[in-house]
């Protein structure tokens, strides 16, 4: 059964990490992807593209990654939005906090671009868009 195709707003600071999640799920998932490297460009971001799916670093240059997604939580339209975490903090919070944010994943990095894919194919197949 093939998965729908979902917008992800990507939120990562590192270029080359954008580059290659970009293509991961671009590629491999058929998925639209659009990337913002601060907080504050995702915001400005998020207003002009409407994701169906955020995708997030927790370790951001102007918040974290939590504080955009609490940010984000009282915007018309994204109260609730589907999260991913992708991230190099092992222990990113408590899981019932996470869960209230509308985190739904939660993955490590380094990571490997196959697993990344199932991971959002699997928000998107359980309603996620």
């Amino acid at each position: 059964m093939a998965v729908a195709r979902a917008a992800i707003l990507h939120v990562e600071d590192d270029p080359s990490l954008q580059r290659l999640v970009r293509a991961a799920l671009e590629q491999l998932g058929g998925h639209i992807v659009r990337s913002a490297g601060s907080g504050a460009e995702a915001l400005a971001l998020a207003a002009q593209f409407a994701p169906q799916i955020l995708l997030l670093d927790l370790d951001l240059p102007d918040m974290s990654g939590l504080a955009l997604l609490k940010g984000l939580r009282g915007v018309a339209g994204y109260a609730a939005l589907p999260a991913v975490l992708l991230t190099a903090v092992r222990e990113p919070g408590a899981r019932a906090q996470l869960d209230a944010l509308g985190v739904r994943e939660v993955l490590q990095k380094p990571f490997r671009p196959r697993l990344l894919v199932e991971a959002i194919d699997r928000v998107v197949a359980k309603g996620g868009t």
